[in-house]
């Protein structure tokens, strides 16, 4: 229909049907977050987020360089799907530095970030039917990310009281001749936990009553800060073949727009099979990306990277402090990532000094989001309701200030 030159669009009576795949999953609580900040202060709001887990740092000059090299030299084609063979081995080479292990290339599939890793692994590993373990407080889509894969999420909730970790009981309660896999994620997102060599030990040793497959998130294996960290494999080497690694350099080394992960597994079929689903989605990450990741993969950084830690510590002790001057709020101190959780139960259904009384982690985060323009994310979204998540990958001066508004707007009357 044309009016005046241009086109109108009629509304059509055929009925509007998405899939059922889609029909149950939720959306990205913490892109959700991002969207609504970005519009406030596209609206003129002076707002302070603490909800992106992003390092403020800039990406290492020296991948940059070979960023800008990539394409000046035209390295900007089509790359195999699971990526070159030049930075497959690059990343084999750190595995085995790691882990002792020796992967093949073609037992790694390079990813457009962690999150394309952890979905390739579920798809290439569950059907129907089956059961994923995923301990909570989870990151917001891992069980987004199995009920797309078609299996079912079984969530152990644990608590401060546990320092957010499963204990043998905990596992052993929620497993069924349908367990797949467990997703572990250590240190973790989002509350910093980090599993000892005792603790990964305890969950190897209840893998051996069954014939779980563990898939191992250690993207923030650079960002511990007082104990030796240790990876999943240097506590259960004989489940090699059950294990899936899953990595890459957004965290560590700052790279989180240029979309680099990776996902190993000593099981070719697994690799494959990764491997295969990519092909027919995202076919590979950038070829520029791949380039400079080469770079990142084969230089040595720590100075880089023990710089960026050093800054993270010394937010983390100013926040935690902070926080905890706060009536009806209690954080513990996280061992890793750049993420404090702080448990604000304590305020449920007290009346604030503002008037408001709050019942949930959900209402205190809309509460401060409205009120005091600080952005954080509710615990709900991680399956930890009680809870907040803050990131403290920004400056002193934003932490400062947003938890300075954060103690004004939530004063107990």
């Amino acid at each position: 229909m044309t009016t005046n030159g241009t086109t109108a669009f009629v509304a059509s009576t055929m009925p509007i049907r998405v899939s059922a795949r889609t029909r149950k999953v939720a959306a990205s609580a913490t892109q959700a977050l991002e969207v609504k900040v970005a519009e406030m202060r596209e609206a003129g709001q002076t707002v302070i987020s603490f909800g992106a887990g992003e390092p403020d740092f800039p990406t290492p000059t020296v991948i940059k360089d070979q960023g800008h090299e990539a394409i000046t030299t035209n390295l900007t084609k089509y790359t195999p799907a699971g990526g070159t063979i030049a930075l497959r081995r690059a990343i084999a080479a750190r595995l085995k530095e790691q882990t002792e292990f020796d992967y093949r290339y073609n037992q790694l599939v390079v990813t457009n970030g962690g999150k394309e890793a952890l979905y390739l692994a579920l798809m290439a590993l569950c059907d129907a039917g089956d059961e994923v373990i995923v301990p909570a407080p989870y990151w917001v889509s891992y069980p987004e990310m199995v009920k797309l894969s078609d299996a079912t999420p079984v969530i152990i909730s644990t608590g401060i009281e546990t320092g957010f970790k499963v204990t043998r009981a905990m596992l052993d309660a929620h497993t069924t001749p349908k367990t797949r896999a467990i997703l572990l994620c250590s240190p973790s997102n989002p509350t910093g936990a980090v599993y000892t060599r005792s603790e990964l030990e305890m969950i190897a040793d209840w893998m051996r009553s069954n014939q779980a497959i563990v898939i191992t998130d250690e993207l923030y294996d650079n960002i511990v800060y007082d104990d030796k960290y240790v990876r999943w494999l240097e506590a259960a080497p004989d489940l090699i073949e059950r294990t899936i690694i899953v990595n890459g350099l957004s965290k560590s080394v700052a790279m989180t727009g240029w979309r680099i992960g990776f996902a190993a597994s000593a099981r070719d079929e697994y690799a494959r099979a990764m491997q295969k689903v990519q092909s027919h989605s995202t076919s590979h990450p950038s070829s520029v990306s791949q380039h400079a990741a080469l770079k990142a993969y084969t230089t040595d950084l720590s100075a880089e990277i023990g710089a960026m830690v050093a800054s993270f510590k010394q937010r983390r002790g100013a926040i935690v402090a902070a926080l905890n001057n706060i009536p009806g709020v209690v954080c513990a101190l996280p061992p890793g990532a750049f993420y404090v959780f702080p448990d604000v139960r304590g305020l449920f259904g007290k009346p604030l000094a503002s008037g408001a009384v709050l019942h949930t982690s959900q209402e205190v985060s809309m509460y401060l989001l409205e009120t005091a323009k600080v952005a954080v994310t509710h615990g709900e979204a991680f399956g930890a309701p009680g809870y907040i998540r803050l990131s403290y990958a920004t400056s002193q001066e934003i932490i400062n200030e947003g938890v300075r508004r954060m103690a004004t707007a939530l004063r107990i009357a």
